[in-house]
């Protein structure tokens, strides 16, 4: 999943409109309506009704390409980097409480 996932945001990053499965990573890496569309299923009928109606409507995909990128932003190496250790600086601090021991 995790690489479906950082496929999606790479293309997302080019400012290319995602079609994506509404499957694990992929409903966090593509936003639904603004940076690409999510299917539910594999009916191939309800794929080519997706792509269909994004190759008709250049305006939509403009606007999705624009959400495209913006969405993607929220997943650089640099803001990645910072949240991983801002976990770690929370667990270091005292908040060991927050965690749950399997």
């Amino acid at each position: 999943m995790l690489f479906r996932s950082l496929v999606a945001l790479e293309a997302q990053a080019c400012g290319t409109p995602v079609v994506a499965s509404a499957v694990g990573g992929l409903r966090t890496a593509v936003a639904d309506g603004i940076s690409g569309v999510l299917v539910d299923g594999h009916d191939p009928k309800a794929w080519a009704a997706v792509i269909s109606k994004l190759l008709m409507d250049t305006t939509r995909r403009a606007i999705m390409s624009a959400g495209a990128l913006h969405h993607a932003k929220n997943f650089s190496w640099d803001l990645t980097a910072k949240k991983t250790l801002a976990v770690y600086e929370e667990v270091l601090s005292g908040g060991r409480s927050n965690l749950k021991m399997a």
